[in-house]
């Protein structure tokens, strides 16, 4: 395959190239933030400090390591970095992808738990087996991606069209055994797995929405949480839909012939969902919204001077619609 990207006008190049120098710069100050303002608490054995921090640590891997390396082939118009930068760039991208859609599938079924097993959820998600179920899972895609290039049915190659290194399959019969296992395995049943967990969890919050704290022990703060993650939830798989079409587009249905505007949807999407993550409702929800330009204005004042923690805390609860108690529980 060519390591070169068919000739672009300079108008083209510049704008692809801020396009994707903003979505890096997006991700990797908000996702910082988010990560240290949990890594910095003292109860870091909390499942929602491990989930919060699990989500924003592969967003800032993205921005840190396939980031800039499909900005470098955006601005170069070619592969500029080694075979073996190519295969640490492919690795993550296709690493990252499936570890955020699955973290979300974890999440989902830990707020169904959460929500309608409440009884033995506790002795289910201990901070401890969360860690393990979520290393468990990291490890698993880890290996369903080395796999191929183990067993020699695939290498990690520069694709002019997606400007960024992917798996190469050397049979159509073997890329498309591998697309139809990742797509069933996890883009089909974790939307699947999602969208059961989220139906019992409504249905169980619509029916004991009066009187749920009292009888099933759930606090007001895990309902609001159970919330947040929902809209997060539903935030990625909107993102991600039209992004895992171009995908099954590129590995089977067009191949080749896939259009490169069109194959650049998949790094694009990656970094677009690595940066809205962290602010998207901070922008959308009007009371956070508020309570973000009062902390701004608070931070102002002369003579009160909001200390950093808690502005970055309050920063958290913005930007990844935590509401402030449940941040505040982190501290």
């Amino acid at each position: 395959m060519t390591n070169q990207i068919p000739f672009r006008r300079s108008e083209l190049v510049v704008l692809e190239s801020l396009i994707c120098i903003l979505l890096l710069i997006l991700s990797f100050v908000g996702n910082a933030m988010v990560i240290t303002v949990v890594f910095k608490k003292p109860r870091l054995s909390t499942t929602t400090s491990l989930f919060i921090a699990a989500l924003a640590t592969t967003d800032l891997i993205n921005a840190l390591v396939p980031g800039p390396l499909f900005l470098s082939s955006l601005i170069t118009g070619k592969m500029p970095y080694s075979s073996t930068g190519c295969a640490i760039s492919g690795f993550f991208m296709q690493f990252l992808t499936l570890a955020s859609v699955s973290t979300m599938d974890l999440i989902a079924v830990n707020r169904y738990f959460c929500v309608v097993k409440p009884n033995i959820y506790k002795r289910i998600f201990t901070s401890k087996r969360s860690a393990i179920f979520l290393a468990s899972l990291w490890i698993f895609i880890a290996m369903v991606i080395l796999f191929p290039l183990i067993l020699g049915w695939a290498s990690m190659d520069f694709s002019s069209q997606m400007a960024s290194c992917s798996l190469h399959f050397n049979s159509l019969t073997s890329e498309t055994g591998f697309t139809v296992f990742v797509m069933v395995s996890f883009v089909v049943t974790s939307f699947v797995i999602v969208a059961l967990s989220y139906y019992f969890v409504s249905k169980s919050l619509r029916q004991h929405r009066d009187h749920l704290s009292n009888n099933s022990g759930l606090s007001a703060q895990e309902i609001n949480l159970t919330k947040t993650f929902f809209v997060l939830v539903v935030s990625f798989i909107v993102l991600w839909l039209p992004t895992f079409v171009v995908v099954i587009l590129f590995r089977g249905v067009l191949r080749k012939t896939l259009p490169r505007q069109l194959a650049l949807a998949i790094p694009y999407g990656l970094l677009a969902n690595s940066a809205v993550n962290p602010w998207i409702y901070g922008a959308m929800n009007p009371s956070f919204r508020k309570k973000f330009l009062s902390i701004l204005k608070r931070s102002e004042a002369p003579n009160r001077v909001l200390p950093a923690e808690n502005a970055v805390s309050s920063y958290l609860g913005i930007s990844r619609g935590v509401p402030l108690q449940i941040i505040e529980e982190l501290e």
